[in-house]
């Protein structure tokens, strides 16, 4: 199984557009391509303008021959006009030959991560009348321990995320680009399931838990806060987001996948 994610900013006032395009153009191309199991627009609940297309894979090389193909490039090309401007412009003549500056669309960032771990129905993070809710935990590891964090995330982790209320599927991808960083993303049946998991102390105690794994950095800050200083950000901190699901659906293993 392979996760994408491609990262975008949306224009402002844009979003039901994009959305729209999403839900009726990108979501029906991905169904006819081959090992494509899941396709989703997700809206960041922290920053509404930040949004990412989650797709999940079966091998890395269905992923590698999508992109190949240009089908990626053609999407993209048909929601760029909905993407923010970045803060550069380039300068071009106009239609009377008077030099203007025109601001550049913000590039969509591309992510790429090989599932290592997962748990639930091997189709997505919930098709068109579930998964609502999506976290994505990233964390920094020690180096050379991203082995032993799975293992540990396998036999002890995995069970208790089972147990949890409104926890739909469980994902734990590496992050190809960062030999000592994984991701976890877990998708909830609601948002109040996913905040009702973190009021109830229980992902602290699963930090806790792996804390022999984490960065140094990471290890002296929690060190640090259980001492009672004050609380201070690191390069490595466990980073939480969330994510509303504003389209998306799981695609059987048809023909071709």
């Amino acid at each position: 199984m392979h996760l994408r994610m491609v990262h975008m900013k949306v224009r402002n006032g844009q979003l039901s557009k994009a959305e729209t395009t999403y839900r009726e153009r990108v979501i029906p191309a991905l169904e006819s391509v081959g090992g494509c199991r899941y396709a989703g627009m997700l809206q960041s609940a922290h920053q509404p303008d930040a949004c990412v297309s989650l797709t999940l894979w079966e091998t890395e090389q269905h992923a590698k021959a999508y992109e190949a193909s240009g089908l990626f490039a053609a999407l993209l090309e048909e929601m760029k006009p909905l993407f923010s401007e970045s803060s550069e412009s380039r300068m071009q003549l106009s239609e009377n030959l008077t030099l203007e500056y025109v601001p550049i669309p913000e590039e969509p960032i591309v992510q790429t991560q090989p599932v290592a771990v997962s748990s639930g129905p091997q189709t997505g993070v919930g098709g068109d009348k579930g998964g609502l809710w999506v976290r994505i935990v990233s964390i920094k590891l020690q180096r050379g321990k991203r082995d032993e964090f799975k293992r540990e995330f396998v036999e002890q982790t995995l069970p208790v995320l089972r147990q949890v209320r409104g926890c739909r599927y469980v994902y734990l991808a590496e992050q190809e680009n960062e030999p000592d960083a994984v991701l976890s993303v877990t998708s909830w049946d609601s948002r109040q399931d996913a905040e009702n998991y973190e009021k109830s102390g229980l992902f602290d105690r699963l930090l806790e838990s792996q804390k022999q794994f984490l960065s140094p950095l990471y290890q002296w800050k929690r060190d640090r806060e259980g001492a009672k200083h004050a609380e201070v950000a690191t390069s490595d901190d466990v980073m939480v987001e969330h994510y509303n699901v504003l389209a998306g659906k799981s695609f059987g293993g048809g023909a071709g996948r």
